[in-house]
C-alpha cells in the first residue's frame, strides 16, 4: 500500500470519527472563557477562532489551565478534540468532563499536526487541544488557518516554545502549588505581558 493510499484511508477514518462528534449549532465567538476568573481578567479568554500556545514541562500545571474549559464546553454539549500522540491523557482522570463529547485521537507523532488540522478545520469542534510531540514547523501556520476556517479555538501544549508558531496568545507556565498555577503571559492582545501571575485553579467549577 503506497503512502497516498494510506493517507486517504486515515482521512476517511478521521472523517468518520468527526461525524460521530458533530455538535449542536456552533456558537461563533472571539474568545472562549477559561473559567478561571484570575486568568480571564488578564487574557480575556482563549482566542476563538485562534491559536494559543501554553508552554511548560509535564506536571507544571499547564493542563489545569484548560481543564475548566473542557468541563464547561462538554457539559454544554459542545464537542472537544484532543490530539495526544504521546498517550498522556487518561480520560477517567478528566474530572467533570463529559467523555461522550470528547474525541481523543492518538496518531503517530509525525501525523499529529496534520490530525489537529483536520479536526480544527472540520467545523465540528469548539476547541482542539494539541499535545506537541514534535515541533510543528510549517504545520503551525496551516493549523492556525484551519482554526480560522473551522471557527475553532486551538490550544497547543508544549514543553518548549516554538517561535514560528502564529499564536495569538502565549503562556509560559513556571510551576504550581496546591491551589494555583504560576505563569507569565508572553503574548496577549491587550493583556499584561511579562509579569508573573498566580492563577487560582481552586476557583474552577
Amino acid at each position: 500500500m503506497d503512502a497516498s493510499t494510506k493517507k486517504a484511508e486515515k482521512l476517511q477514518e478521521l472523517r468518520a470519527l468527526i461525524a460521530r462528534h458533530e455538535p449542536a449549532a456552533r456558537v461563533s465567538a472571539t474568545t472562549i472563557e477559561s473559567d478561571l476568573p484570575g486568568l480571564d481578567a488578564e487574557i480575556g479568554g482563549w482566542p476563538s477562532p485562534g491559536l494559543t500556545e501554553i508552554v511548560g514541562r509535564m506536571g507544571s500545571g499547564r493542563l489545569s489551565l484548560i481543564l475548566p474549559t473542557l468541563r464547561r464546553l462538554t457539559r454544554a454539549d459542545r464537542a472537544v478534540g484532543i490530539v495526544d500522540p504521546l498517550g498522556l491523557i487518561h480520560p477517567p482522570g478528566l474530572s467533570g468532563v463529559r467523555l461522550d463529547r470528547l474525541l481523543i485521537v492518538q496518531p503517530a507523532c509525525k501525523q499529529a499536526g496534520w490530525t489537529s488540522e483536520q479536526l480544527a478545520g472540520s467545523g465540528s469542534f469548539e476547541l482542539v487541544l494539541h499535545f506537541a510531540a514534535l515541533r510543528l514547523g510549517r504545520s503551525g501556520a496551516r493549523l492556525a488557518r484551519a482554526a480560522e476556517r473551522g471557527g475553532c479555538s486551538v490550544v497547543v501544549l508544549a514543553e518548549k516554545p516554538e517561535q514560528g508558531l502564529p499564536a495569538a496568545l502565549r503562556l509560559r507556565v513556571e510551576g504550581r502549588d496546591a491551589s494555583a498555577v504560576h505563569l507569565r503571559v508572553a503574548r496577549c492582545r491587550g493583556g499584561r505581558v511579562g509579569q508573573p501571575l498566580r492563577v487560582s485553579v481552586s476557583e474552577a467549577s
